[in-house]
């Protein structure tokens, strides 16, 4: 299946053309915040930082960084328009602390529609398709996201939302959905449902599935193909702070193509705050470029990733990219000097049939030599025999490809790890 772009004068537009249309909005935007922005000018005034001292797209880290408890607390500082103006208010899920609350002009509204119709159009979603979308609405800003560029497309849309997995089953005979937009964990869901139904979902219309909220393994992608039916299976990237960030690469599926015209990144090291090269591994820092209502400069977005600059890619875009393994600092833990994050294991769960990759690390750091112990989710109730074969080489895989011996491994049912869980639990 070709690409098609949505808005090819963007999206094709090359690396310079990219890099000056960034500085040009960077220098904008910075001036615009400063102005009608409490929080960010008294943030800049602290820093000794003036708007005019912004003169290339290295000087944004002149600017001070941003961190997530600062827009908890400041709300209506960090507004840059009235009240007044704000169209719509979105929140954060509060996975890994209070949620966060994100304002939208009709502006930023409709910035986030075209990232996603540039997305959608980009994966091969088009005007005849009918797309089903069952992450959650409400606050959260997931599945306005996709229905906003579904819509702009002028594609049938399916606002079904999540749960009662078999009435999902049955839009998708009933109304022949084509694109089926899910937690990662849901589309699997949907197929376990779907065979105890005797249901072939191969057996209908879908092409397209959108995979949100956690990157499925190549192992798990070649089960939803398979079991769906799909022609294509794309990782969806972005969060409510950061709507309308990325679209995954079809030609190197290792990354996601940041919007230039929307973000400007950067990778920074999670500890010290000192900026990183390409290539090298370290939190993702946003700064928003557009954005009217609620913006973002030099935000601390806790996700850990590497970066490749402005080149032309065999896609045809020259945005930048970020890798699609995705961890979060939040779930970072130290096992005895080696940090650790869930992701990691959760790559080497991926080649165990009987685990369904989900886990939770547990350190113990009351104990002299800080015990780790990690809980394993079971795809199905395997023997005592074959338990302890999975238990002995799984410990012996982390081992060699983590650096980190678990002290003990517990298997838990599955279901156990469902929904929203803390990955991580360090006790002190």
């Amino acid at each position: 299946m070709a690409v098609v772009f949505w808005n090819k004068k963007i999206q094709g537009a090359s690396a310079e053309e990219l890099r000056k249309l960034q500085l040009r909005l960077l220098k904008r935007q910075v001036k615009r915040v400063y102005e009608n922005s409490a929080f960010y000018r008294r943030k800049f005034k602290e820093a000794g930082v003036r708007p005019s001292q912004i003169k290339s797209l290295e000087d944004v880290a002149k600017l001070p960084f941003t961190s997530r408890e600062e827009l908890e607390a400041n709300f209506h500082e960090v507004l840059a328009v009235p009240m007044s103006n704000v169209a719509t208010i979105r929140m954060t899920s509060g996975t890994t602390g209070r949620p966060l609350r994100i304002a939208h002009t009709k502006h930023d509204v409709e910035m986030v529609a075209e990232a996603s119709a540039r997305k959608l159009t980009y994966h091969g979603v088009r005007k005849e398709d009918i797309v089903q979308v069952t992450a959650s609405y409400g606050l959260w800003q997931g599945a306005w996201s996709v229905h906003w560029g579904a819509e702009k497309i002028g594609a049938c849309i399916i606002p079904i939302g999540p749960g009662d997995t078999e009435r999902q089953i049955l839009m998708i005979k009933q109304l022949g959905t084509t694109v089926l937009y899910a937690v990662t964990n849901y589309h699997f869901r949907i197929l376990e449902v779907a065979k105890a139904l005797g249901e072939k979902l191969r057996n209908y219309n879908l092409r397209i599935g959108i995979c949100v909220a956690e990157k499925p393994s190549k192992e798990q992608i070649s089960m939803l193909e398979k079991g769906f039916g799909y022609e294509k299976v794309a990782i969806d990237y972005g969060a409510t702070e950061f709507p309308g960030f990325s679209v995954h690469c079809e030609e190197e599926r290792d990354f996601h193509h940041v919007w230039a015209d929307y973000y400007l990144v950067e990778v920074v090291d999670p500890e010290t705050r000192e900026l990183l090269g390409e290539g090298e591994r370290g939190e993702l820092v946003i700064t928003s470029l557009q954005r009217e209502a609620f913006p973002l400069i030099r935000y601390l977005s806790r996700d850990i990733t590497d970066y490749v600059g402005f080149k032309k890619c065999a896609c045809g875009m020259s945005h930048p990219k970020v890798g699609v393994d995705i961890d979060r600092t939040d779930f970072m833990a130290k096992i005895r000097g080696v940090i650790v994050y869930p992701g990691h294991v959760e790559a080497i769960l991926s080649g165990f049939p009987e685990l369904t990759g989900r886990c939770q690390i547990i350190v113990d750091k009351r104990t002299p030599k800080q015990e780790a112990t990690l809980k394993v989710e079971m795809s199905k109730v395997p023997s005592e025999v074959v338990q302890k074969s999975v238990k002995e080489k799984l410990i012996e895989e982390v081992k060699n490809r983590v650096g980190v011996t678990f002290n003990e491994v517990i298997f838990v049912p599955n279901g156990s790890f469902e929904g929203k869980f803390r990955k991580t639990i360090v006790i002190t």
